[in-house]
């Protein structure tokens, strides 16, 4: 299997997995990791945590649905910004901009998100299924078509010679900076 085989099998495990998935983000959500989170059914962030999707400094495009889950739930405009400039996004901006369902104070961000966890887990397993069905059915198509655009995408730029060298001038920026 190839790497954007993987990419996509990845990514379409979390568009068709029937029970919620859970976020808890106590760092930096970087490119994929921040790409996800719409994917997932609860965000809660730490007040210190920051989200950024880079993608252009590093030679790629979108993934994990982003082209089509950014743009929705916080428009347009956001999404560009996001998506083309890579700027960062504090906690505070990612909750105003829904990409966090609620941002939680870091002395007790780990307490809190266990307590969360444990009342959702006290209810009803197939009213948890049924209810993300219901929810999620009517995008799921357009869920997985954009993960396969955003696969072909990848694969084009992976493959192309400007591909390769964005993602070894980025990987040796990283090492400058250690």
């Amino acid at each position: 299997m190839n790497l954007t085989a993987t990419y996509r099998t990845f990514v379409n495990s979390f568009i068709q997995f029937r029970k919620p998935i859970v976020a808890a983000v106590n760092g930096a959500a970087l490119g994929l990791g921040a790409a996800l989170l719409p994917l997932c059914d609860v965000v809660w962030a730490n007040e210190k945590a920051w989200f950024q999707t880079p993608y252009a400094s590093y030679g790629q495009t979108p993934d994990a649905c982003s082209s089509f889950t950014f743009p929705r739930i916080m428009g347009l405009a956001s999404a560009n910004e996001l998506l083309l400039s890579g700027r960062k996004l504090t906690a505070q901006e990612a909750g105003s901009k829904g990409l966090v369902s609620q941002v939680l104070w870091p002395g007790t961000f780990t307490q809190e998100v266990m307590l969360r966890v444990k009342e959702l887990v006290a209810v009803d397993s197939l009213v948890l299924r049924e209810s993300k069905a219901l929810m999620r059915n009517t995008s799921r198509s357009a869920l997985e078509q954009a993960n396969e655009r955003e696969c072909e995408s990848l694969k084009r730029v992976w493959g192309s010679s400007q591909g390769t060298d964005a993602i070894l001038q980025y990987l040796q920026r990283g090492t400058e900076l250690c």
